[in-house]
Order: structure tokens, then C-alpha cells, then sequence
């Protein structure tokens, strides 16, 4: 029982960490891009709910942390709620009661500089996450085992592709591949699609076509995933690459683009009916990964300070992850999310009048009922993973 109270204490300031670097980060972009375009910001909070602790700036700002840190917003000057998009009434409803301050709301100001704003907040999620593995691609370069073909499962798709021990992957439908790990990194988002596979074999080169299988693999802590495999066992030979400053920027915009392109192609794969939603996670899925990251970190140190410093690096590469995640999520042309409220300006500028009224309540009807819907499949996804572990 002791054992299992700390896994979740632990768990838990993983959890809060992870999720409010990268909450926090988000609206810090909103709310000093409102600043630079002259927009009072009246409330920062982080977390939702009760008040804990809260102290007033020097601008004005109230700056508060509230009993729920699920969450977090900036309600800048004439918001009325968290979806805030008035109509032209309601702006000259706003106008007469905002008086001489109507310079310093939101709603006032020219369309590109809101649209700058509302950008902001996905757009810090990315620098956040291109400064984390830029950091961590100077400091402590990149590890990892070799692309190189140990041995063929009897009976997989590697087999009867053609692959053979020795192999060294180049490349697939030619991404390069530079270790063993990023195969499944590749085939993890295209479950069951033939690929080209770039194999060097005899000091030649040549192409291996192969379609991936799902199978169910259980990991460390007795949950259960199913991942698209091809049947290849990795060899023990492990590669280090080291970066220089400048070769690390351009290894961290590397990595999060890899991970936009990846998701991007997931996301629609799923649109399009050509991959199944099973890999989505919401904030159970989150606790859980946090939880399990800083756990196994703790336990696999040979010290303290080991332990301390694996713990810290792991949840840091995680919060530039889910940096990413977050950053994509609020980008969807979705109302409520920032990227819905991007295409009401860009309706506005085209129409030169805001939306009516009616069809912005619509649209974060529709919107509020997809984000819904993308919580619930996320939510049976993370449940059915912890029955995996439990039952």
C-alpha cells in the first residue's frame, strides 16, 4: 500500500510539472503578445476553480493559481468568457461600456494584431519545445542503438519483405534513419501501409518494400499497447552523436518538426478513415506516461543524484512533447480552440465585419461538442490501457 501511495505521489508531480510548464508557457505567449500590441490584461490564472494564491502587478495584471491546475487562461480587457468573439452589436455594446480604455481591449484591435495574439500562445508551445531539445542536443547530444538488423522474426512481414541479419536501414519512403528506435517511429503513424525501405547490404544499397503488422506488446509496468511492427530484433551496437550550439538549433527544429509532421500525418490519417484513433491520450494517458517516466527514472539510478538528474532530463523531454501536442491541439480549425478563433478573423477580414452572433454560438456549439468527443475516445483509450495494468 506504501508502494503503491508514493507511485502516485510521484506520478502526481510529474504530472503537474509536465502539464504546467506547458500550460503555463502557452498562455505567457498570449499574454505578452497582448502586451506588445497595447492589450491589458486584467487576470493571468493557473488552474481553474478556487483561488489559492493571487497578487496584482505593476500593469494590473491580477496573477493567480487556483485549486484545479488542469488548465489556465489570460482574460485580457472586454472578455466576457474563455470564447470571447462578439458581434458587431455586441462591440458597440462593449465600446460605450469599456469608454476611454477601448485602446487597451482586445476586441478593438486591428484584425492581424488579434490574430498575432490568439497565434501566440501555440506558437510559444513550439520555441519551448525547439529550446528544450536544442538544450538537451547540446548537452547531451543523441544515443541510441544502430539501424542494424540482428536478426528476422519467422513468420513477419520483415520476412518475407527479404531482410536479412546484417542489413543496415538507410532510409524509409526516404527519411534517413539514424537508430534503431526511429523505425518504429516511422511505421507508428501508418499502420498496415507498404513502405520502401532503404537497406545497405554488401556495400550496396537497395529497396525492400513491407507493410507493417499491429501487434499487442506489453511494456515494463504490465499495460498494454498495440504498435505496428515488421519483425526486425535490434543489434546491441549503440551510436552517440554530439552537437555543437549551432548544429543543436538545428537538431531541435528538427525534432519538433518531425514530431508536427508526424502527428499532422496521424491526425489526418484519422479524418480520412486510414488509422484508427486507439494512440490518442488525454490527461489520464498524460498522468499515466508522467507517472510511469518518473518512477522508472527514479528506480534505474544507480544514485540519488542519478536517479534526480535521469528523472529531471526525462520529464523535461517529455514537457518539449507535449509542448508540441498542445501547441498542434489549440491550431486545429476548431471553435473554442485558438485555431477556430484564427478562422473567424479570417472570415472577418474578408467579410470586414465579424461573424454574426448566431453562427459564432453555432460554431462553439459544434466545436465544444468535437473537443468533447476527442476527450472521450482519448479517455477509453487511457482507461483501456490501466485495465491492461490492473485487471
Amino acid at each position: 500500500m506504501a508502494e503503491f501511495f508514493s507511485f502516485g505521489i510521484v506520478s502526481a508531480l510529474a504530472f503537474l510539472f509536465v502539464i504546467g510548464l506547458v500550460i503555463v508557457i502557452h498562455e505567457l505567449g498570449h499574454l505578452y503578445a497582448g502586451r506588445m500590441c497595447g492589450v491589458h490584461a486584467e487576470a493571468f490564472s493557473f488552474g481553474f476553480g478556487p483561488t489559492l494564491f493571487a497578487r496584482r502587478d505593476r500593469k494590473g495584471t491580477i496573477w493567480r493559481v487556483a485549486a484545479f491546475p488542469l488548465g489556465g487562461y489570460v482574460r485580457f480587457l472586454g472578455d466576457a468568457n474563455a470564447a470571447s468573439a462578439p458581434d458587431q452589436e455586441a462591440l458597440a455594446k462593449l465600446r460605450a461600456e469599456v469608454g476611454p480604455d477601448a485602446d487597451r481591449c482586445f476586441h478593438f484591435k486591428p484584425i492581424w494584431q488579434r490574430a498575432f495574439i490568439t497565434a501566440a500562445g501555440p506558437i510559444a508551445n513550439f520555441i519551448l519545445a525547439i529550446v528544450i531539445f536544442t538544450v538537451l542536443s547540446m548537452t547531451l547530444g543523441a544515443s541510441g542503438h544502430a539501424p542494424v538488423v540482428a536478426g528476422v522474426q519467422p513468420d513477419s512481414p520483415a520476412e518475407a519483405a527479404g531482410f536479412e541479419a546484417g542489413d543496415r536501414i538507410v532510409s524509409i519512403d526516404d527519411e534517413p534513419i539514424r537508430f534503431f528506435s526511429e523505425i518504429t517511429g516511422e511505421l507508428f503513424y501508418r499502420p498496415g501501409e507498404e513502405v520502401t525501405v532503404r537497406i545497405l547490404r554488401d556495400g550496396q544499397e537497395r529497396d525492400l518494400s513491407v507493410a507493417s503488422r499491429m501487434r499487442t506488446v506489453e511494456d515494463r509496468f504490465g499495460g498494454t499497447r498495440r504498435i505496428p511492427q515488421i519483425g526486425l530484433e535490434r543489434t546491441n551496437e549503440e551510436i552517440f552523436v554530439r552537437y555543437g550550439p549551432i548544429e543543436a538549433v538545428g537538431a531541435g527544429v528538427a525534432q519538433v518538426w518531425t514530431v508536427v509532421a508526424a502527428t499532422g500525418n496521424y491526425i489526418g490519417r484519422i479524418v480520412t478513415g486510414r488509422a484508427s484513433p486507439e494512440h490518442l491520450n488525454g490527461p489520464i494517458g498524460i498522468f499515466t506516461a508522467a507517472g510511469q517516466m518518473a518512477n522508472a527514472s527514479l528506480e534505474d539510478g544507480e544514485t540519488a543524484s542519478e536517479s534526480v538528474r535521469t528523472l529531471a532530463i526525462n520529464l523535461i523531454a517529455l514537457a518539449g512533447i507535449l509542448s508540441i501536442g498542445l501547441g498542434l491541439v489549440n491550431l486545429l480549425p476548431i471553435p473554442i480552440l485558438d485555431g477556430g478563433h484564427l478562422v473567424y478573423y479570417a472570415y472577418e477580414a474578408v467579410a470586414r465585419r465579424p461573424m454574426s452572433a448566431k453562427m459564432q454560438a453555432i460554431g462553439f456549439r459544434v466545436g465544444l461538442a468535437l473537443v468533447l468527443g476527442m476527450m472521450l475516445v482519448a479517455t477509453w483509450n487511457d482507461v483501456n490501457y490501466l485495465r491492461g495494468m490492473f485487471f
